[in-house]
């Protein structure tokens, strides 16, 4: 198995191509929970993740910066910085957003998103 750094540094250079639904397909545990800041953990793990994120794309008309800040790397876990600037049909989104994501045998268990405007 991957370190963790390759793996986190590989799941990053997807996300950053806008490739996340390929990314959680490639990381993502099958019983994983996903969290927004201090909202309820989504369950269904990765298909309802990818179901997510594909409803979600469908609504970008356009992507304007997808930046990775920085990254760190801990026992288990790791986080990356992060700025999404998309155009929606809902209007502009602009996010600055730290993701920490829990590891076990080489993939996310549990991701948890905390977001600033």
């Amino acid at each position: 198995m991957q370190d963790l750094k390759t793996l986190e540094t590989e799941l990053n250079a997807m996300i950053a191509k806008g490739a996340m639904v390929e990314a959680v397909e490639k990381f993502y545990a099958e019983d994983g929970e996903e969290q927004e800041g201090n909202q309820p953990a989504r369950k269904g793990g990765k298909k309802a993740q990818m179901e997510y994120l594909t409803a979600f794309f469908k609504t970008v008309t356009a992507v304007n910066g997808i930046t990775l800040h920085s990254q760190t790397i801990g026992d288990g876990v790791t986080m990356s910085e992060w700025t999404f600037d998309l155009n929606t049909t809902n209007g502009p989104i602009l996010w600055n957003e730290v993701l920490r994501r829990r590891w076990e045998n080489g993939k996310v268990v549990s991701e948890r998103f905390y977001t600033a405007a």
